[in-house]
């Protein structure tokens, strides 16, 4: 390989400027343990017990995804609006 040509010069890092602690307040860690500091607040959100309505509507959405069920069974899992309705039946007493 060549060498390499016009290559950057270093730049050199600037100083942070140091902070003055002051010896009067000192930085304790908490303590969450017995007795100590209480811990922050966690979301809590999936821990909450549901309303028995709400798991089982969820319980049923999941097991409906999983379940295959035959399409000529899942025919009837639809059911049909008013108009549809009354025009079908129209059709089937007008046939007879």
């Amino acid at each position: 390989m060549a060498p390499k040509r016009g290559g950057k010069a270093a730049v050199p890092a600037k100083k942070k400027p140091e902070k003055v602690v002051n010896p009067l307040f000192e930085k304790r860690p908490k303590q969450f343990g017995i007795g100590g500091a209480l811990p922050p607040k966690k979301d809590l959100h999936r821990f909450v017990k549901w309303p028995k309505v709400v798991r089982i509507q969820r319980q049923r959405r999941i097991l409906k995804q999983r379940l295959k069920v035959p399409p000529a069974l899942n025919q009837f899992t639809r059911t049909l609006d008013k108009n549809l309705g009354s025009y079908l039946l129209s059709l089937l007493i007008g046939s007879l």
